[in-house]
């Protein structure tokens, strides 16, 4: 029997296969699922075709583009690879380049953890502690997002400057700097830990200057530039909520340089002063000490480089950044373990280290899986089991036929216009005209389930819109798996030029066959044109100008037929 021997060099490649697989499975399980948001992935499929297509199109859910929305290049970097996997990946191509991203940046935390220590097992543990902290799985709730894929280019700006290969660190902080709105102001206390750090290294010092300087420059051009000029009446920048601070990220600095007291207050107070609200920030907090953040107490100078992504978080105008929802704690999650590693490896003990690291892995799972738990949670309905905890049952769960339904959406054309509700449309949205329903515009196809409400309309309102389409005789139910209905509108009938007659006569190629086989798409069962000029069986719901363009077609049949 071959025995299989596991070398310690083959352990974080092991790590990293185990933890990938999970991440790729997840991902791949939620839109299979039809569990993917119209507003996240969404939108998402539809810019990513959009780009890749060379086009800037308003949005399918809301007014304005994606660049509007969001002033980020970054899903314009992976153009290339939706030529070179979109044929065979589809929608799940987005998920394909967040979770490569992700596994990248754990991989070179790893790097840059074996380069500043000697410890092995330090860079075995900041693999495996990068995978149990609760945030890289609350990610999972909006499927794919700028957020998660921009923050993982930090990790390796920050290895390839350690390894002094300041233009492979330009080449990514540029990267970084386009690929999200945040990036700039966190890039300057990055560099000022970094400053911090190589004091003593004057090029690290010369280089980390320029960053900051680099980045300051960019953003303010971002928001006194860039961003107004892609605004419109319509669609303004909405993504800047802190009433707290002020109108833009200008008062908001004043604020803070004026009033530094009652900002600190801020970070840790309900300034909406509601009380339904209590508790919640308080919750993020605790999770993230508990989860290693403690450690950084022993080297505070790595706290430096979490403020602006904290304050991002707790100042803003929406409870749900507060907390541990989704994708609003990624940033904190892509730093905290190279940052409480790097600190362990401060540490003279050896066994202290590895001690720590172990203690600092077990509190982090048991975090996470305790939060897995509605119950255990300060707000537990946005919480969303189903897609962030692949040990609940809901996870394996559906209330579609999903064989079926896949196969009803597979049938509509790529190229044909759609309109489709909020489950659905993900698997739709690669295409250049997309509706979310019930807006329907010109579209030849609609796809909806039932169950599914558009959230900005009322049930009711849901439902009478549905009913209209059902039995409106202009389209026509082409495919049913309840609750997924399948519409296609009644194409209107209409004559055709007939092909030239080269061969000998026959009386199935004449004009006038060619003309009424043209008529309606299913003519061909209704009529037999071959010898014979009766018609046996017409549709009773044809209009009455199709009957009269028979009528015209049948009396000119002795002038149009003849060989």
């Amino acid at each position: 029997m071959m025995k299989i021997y596991i070398k310690k060099t083959h352990i974080p490649y092991l790590i990293l296969l185990l933890f990938g697989a999970l991440i790729f499975f997840m991902g791949f399980m939620n839109h299979y699922f039809l569990r993917s948001h119209v507003d996240d992935y969404g939108n998402y499929n539809f810019a990513f075709w959009d780009y890749s297509h060379f086009r800037i199109s308003s949005l399918p859910t809301h007014s304005g583009n994606f660049l509007q929305d969001h002033f980020s290049f970054l899903l314009m970097y992976f153009i290339p690879v939706y030529w070179l996997l979109n044929w065979l990946t589809g929608t799940y191509t987005l998920i394909i380049i967040q979770n490569a991203l992700i596994l990248i940046a754990a991989w070179y935390t790893f790097k840059l953890i074996k380069l500043k220590t000697e410890n092995f097992w330090l860079g075995v543990g900041v693999l495996v502690y990068y995978f149990v902290l609760l945030g890289r799985y609350s990610t999972f709730a909006c499927d794919v997002n700028l957020a998660v894929m921009s923050a993982c280019f930090i990790p390796v700006f920050l290895y390839y400057f350690e390894r002094k290969k300041y233009l492979a660190s330009l080449i990514i902080l540029i990267l970084s700097l386009l690929s999200r709105e945040n990036i700039p102001i966190w890039f300057v206390f990055i560099f000022i830990v970094l400053i911090i750090q190589h004091r003593k290294d004057k090029r690290a010092v010369v280089f980390s200057l320029s960053g900051v300087a680099l980045s300051i420059l960019y953003f303010i051009l971002l928001f006194k530039v860039l961003i107004p000029m892609v605004e419109t009446e319509e669609k303004q920048f909405m993504l800047f909520e802190y009433s707290a601070l002020g109108a833009n990220p200008f008062e908001a600095l004043s604020f803070v340089l004026q009033n530094p007291v009652q900002t600190v207050k801020l970070f840790f107070i309900n300034h909406l002063n509601n009380p339904a609200y209590d508790g919640i920030k308080t919750e993020f907090y605790l999770v993230y000490l508990i989860s290693g953040g403690i450690v950084l107490l022993l080297r505070p100078q790595y706290l430096i480089w979490f403020l602006p992504v904290v304050a991002q978080k707790v100042l803003n105008d929406s409870i749900y950044r507060w907390g541990i929802l989704t994708y609003y704690s990624i940033e904190v999650v892509t730093l905290l373990p190279l940052s409480v590693f790097l600190t362990l490896a401060s540490l003279n003990s050896r066994k202290l280290q590895i001690g720590l690291a172990i203690a600092v892995c077990a509190a982090t799972l048991s975090v996470t899986i305790y939060k897995m738990n509605r119950n255990n949670r300060v707000d537990p309905d946005p919480f969303r089991p189903e897609k962030e905890n692949f040990l609940y049952k809901g996870f394996y769960q559906s209330h579609y036929h999903l064989k079926e339904t896949h196969k009803l959406l597979k049938s509509i054309p790529p190229k044909a216009k759609a309109s489709a509700s909020e489950d659905l449309f993900s698997h739709l949205a690669q295409r250049q005209h997309i509706y979310f329903f019930p807006t329907v515009n010109d579209a030849g196809y609609i796809c909806f389930s039932v169950f599914d409400n558009k959230y900005t309309l009322p049930h009711m309102e849901n439902e009478r819109v549905r009913n209209k389409y059902l039995n409106d005789p202009d389209w026509e139910i082409i495919g049913e798996e309840f609750p997924v209905f399948l519409l296609k509108k009644k194409e209107a009938p209409g004559i055709f030029p007939p092909p030239p007659c080269k061969e000998k006569w026959n009386p199935e190629l004449t004009p006038s066959t060619v003309i009424l086989k043209s008529l309606i798409p299913s003519a061909t069962r209704y009529c037999s044109m071959v010898g014979s000029w009766q018609i046996r069986r017409i549709n009773l719901l044809q209009k009455m100008h199709t009957a009269a363009i028979i009528v015209y077609c049948l009396s000119m049949r002795s002038v149009m037929d003849k060989p």
